[in-house]
């Protein structure tokens, strides 16, 4: 069964966008300089992958028509008029053992460097330990009727397909315009921070409901700490989403003001 905290895409990705394993500066933008070592992973840190045929899900969308969170299985207003169905010929959702990946990721010279860089520009970086890809996805309207057994979701005509803005992948090279496509629909990401600095350094009271790695960083006496999160919850990430729309909304209209 998928993870509680597999985070819905807003806009769904190529399936060879996103690696399990995959360490990223921004979860929502996995081009931005990303690292990845299939060689630190190995069959003991990869979870059985789950699988469901005729895969269906019930969908929020917000305002501008981007996906915004899964109801299936939770309790629905019938009167809601933002909700369709997400079908698909099938599920598959691939994920890690988090600890034992993120440990082996953490003995690679080549990973330690590259962390020790984003610890000096102070860059927070998300683990990618959970994919959800979809085959054949198509868009249904969901009619919510209420019975004498409770509430049941039925498809409805075809909606016209909602409006999903490229604000999470602005150079992606798949374009998705058809009523039915495959690719990675969710991921489940943890947050991880890397810090550099002396060995006796105190951490910080937000540190403390991370799991850490301390690896000696150079001839300086330095420690480079990697702490990687619990699973990360989805508001968090909308509210990156949010934050990264904003920012170009506000590039966009200062260039149409030059």
């Amino acid at each position: 069964m998928a993870s509680p905290g597999l985070f819905l895409l807003s806009q769904p990705l190529p399936p060879n966008t996103l690696s399990l394993g995959q360490l990223l500066p921004n979860p929502l933008s996995p081009s931005s300089g990303p690292f990845f070592s299939a060689s630190t992973l190995g069959a003991q840190d990869l979870r059985e992958p789950y699988i469901q045929a005729r895969y269906k899900d019930l969908v929020a969308f917000d305002d501008e028509g981007r996906l915004a969170a899964s109801l299936s299985g939770r309790k629905v207003d019938p009167s809601r008029k933002d909700l369709i169905l997400l079908l698909a010929d099938e599920m598959e959702y691939r994920s890690l053992q988090p600890n034992s990946a993120f440990d082996n990721i953490c003995q690679d010279p080549a990973a330690l460097a590259w962390m020790r860089s984003m610890a000096a520009q102070n860059q927070t970086l998300y683990f990618v330990v959970g994919l959800q890809q979809l085959k054949n996805a198509t868009f249904k309207s969901a009619v919510i009727q209420e019975g004498p057994l409770g509430v049941s979701v039925t498809e409805g005509p075809t909606p016209s397909k909602p409006s999903l803005p490229v604000h999470i992948r602005r150079d992606s090279s798949m374009d998705i315009t058809d009523s039915s496509s495959t690719g990675v629909y969710g991921f489940e990401v943890r947050k991880v921070q890397c810090r550099l600095g002396r060995t006796d350094e105190p951490h910080l009271l937000e540190d403390l409901d991370l799991s850490w790695n301390y690896h000696r960083a150079g001839d300086d006496g330095l420690q480079l700490s990697i702490g990687m999160s619990k699973a990360l919850q989805a508001e968090e990430l909308r509210l990156l989403a949010a934050a990264m729309e904003d920012a170009s909304d506000a590039s966009y209209n200062s260039s149409d003001s030059e």
